[in-house]
């Protein structure tokens, strides 16, 4: 398996946008639909880190400002494969301290790529569940993605390509895109600028958050060992 340099990772921008977020209020930086969320906090926003990164994380001192411990969980593949995620919990409202320290996740919002097995960039789905269920690009509150789609898209597929040579990666990113999909069918498909009922939508998608329906089911367990499967074959193990 090939070695992450994460120390040349983080000190990459994926995105480069001046001062985009005085254009949206930091839009990126805050629970989005947290506002109408009865039990999940809505000035918090989830953060998931590779096992890997995290470690990198925490072995450069992290950001200063997220004092919350953060949550490990393992996951188990069909097949015995196990993946390790860290959350963060982070409220710092887009003032990071360091800015330098956010993860990967921050720094190639709001889009993840869409690949192929073996990496091909095949198009971009929102990097962020909240975002999921707006019409078009056109609908989206951020500015970069309703506004300079073009330009983003082109500087995720330049800049994303160190990423997609390692098979971790791919997996993540392919695995990523099932799970949005599987939360978007469970939910009906439905398109959220267009509802005219909002807070029924908004409890059924918090409900869903916390309770993991969406995806606790053997057609999304088997999309994910099958993904992994596919990217082994190529790339061999690597986890």
């Amino acid at each position: 398996m090939k070695n992450i340099d994460w120390e040349k990772l983080y000190q990459m921008e994926f995105v480069h946008f001046s001062d985009c977020w005085k254009s949206c209020d930091s839009y990126c930086c805050k629970n989005f639909l947290g506002k109408s969320f009865k039990i999940l906090n809505s000035k918090r926003v989830i953060l998931a880190l590779l096992e890997g990164e995290y470690q990198h994380y925490k072995s450069k001192g992290g950001i200063a400002n997220i004092t919350e411990p953060p949550k490990r969980e393992e996951f188990v593949l069909k097949n015995g494969k196990k993946f390790v995620l860290y959350f963060l919990s982070c409220e710092c409202s887009g003032l990071c301290n360091p800015h330098s320290m956010r993860p990967l996740l921050c720094r190639i919002y709001p889009y993840f790529p869409r690949l192929s097995a073996k990496g091909e960039i095949l198009g971009f789905f929102p990097a962020a569940l909240m975002d999921l269920f707006y019409s078009s690009h056109l609908a989206h509150p951020c500015t970069l993605a309703r506004a300079h789609s073009v330009e983003l898209e082109r500087q995720l597929r330049q800049n994303l390509q160190i990423l997609l040579e390692i098979p971790l990666f791919i997996f993540v990113f392919r695995a990523a895109e099932v799970l949005a999909k599987s939360l978007q069918e469970y939910l009906g498909n439905v398109q959220i600028d267009t509802l005219e009922q909002k807070d029924k939508f908004l409890h059924k998608l918090e409900w869903s958050l916390l309770s993991n329906k969406a995806w606790n089911n053997e057609k999304f367990k088997e999309s994910i060992v099958q993904i992994y499967m596919q990217t082994a074959e190529i790339y061999g193990d690597f986890l």
